[in-house]
């Protein structure tokens, strides 16, 4: 068996052992362990948040007091008292409304684990990924409180930077990461955005 297998039924055995929904549940746990993103009494937003493995670490951090909104195109059955859980399109030109109607306020916190329909043509597959991670960032203004931190998904590529370049302009500290639950041969990456300036 290769190690980068290995590891993934690793964080996969992990995931049904602690009643996680997915293995990606544990790159949200490092990343907030390591950077601090989320903290009890936040506001979070979950884009793509389906099956609901960061919505399950996020109900943890930011405990009673706080509160986790999860979109994703797909509906996810979740049963957790401070989490709310809506069907949405991020593409679709009422997203941005629906979503400040669905929040009532903004957020201390939004996470974007957002992925296009894999086709295999790779130049395609990251293109749409980025395009949906755009999308994200152009909400950012409506929907993130200042000061506020940031997480996303992005696919390795010819446009990276210019996720990056957008990102520096508007957060004090962006940084670009892989968690250990990520599968080695996986080209997903993520920056970690901290304190929202807009």
């Amino acid at each position: 068996m290769k190690l980068s297998q290995a590891r993934r039924d690793f964080y996969r055995r992990k995931a049904k052992e602690e009643g996680y929904k997915s293995r990606a549940a544990y790159k949200l746990i490092e990343l907030v362990k390591r950077y601090g993103l989320i903290k009890a009494g936040d506001y979070v937003i979950d884009f793509g948040c389906a099956p609901g493995g960061w919505l399950q670490v996020a109900s943890k951090y930011v405990g009673s007091k706080g509160k986790v909104f999860g979109f994703d195109i797909k509906a996810v059955d979740i049963n957790l008292s401070n989490v709310y859980t809506y069907v949405l399109d991020i593409s679709s030109p009422d997203a941005l409304d629906f979503v400040k109607k669905s929040v009532l306020g903004e957020a201390d916190v939004i996470l974007s684990d957002l992925s296009p329909n894999i086709s295999g043509v790779w130049e395609i597959d990251h293109a749409k990924q980025v395009d949906l991670t755009l999308k994200v960032i152009e909400m950012l203004p409506h929907l993130l409180k200042p000061g506020g931190n940031c997480l996303l998904k992005v696919f390795q590529g010819q446009y990276l930077d210019l996720v990056r370049n957008r990102l520096n302009r508007i957060f004090d500290k962006v940084y670009l990461t892989k968690p250990s639950a990520s599968r080695k041969e996986s080209s997903e990456l993520y920056f970690v955005c901290i304190s929202y300036i807009g």
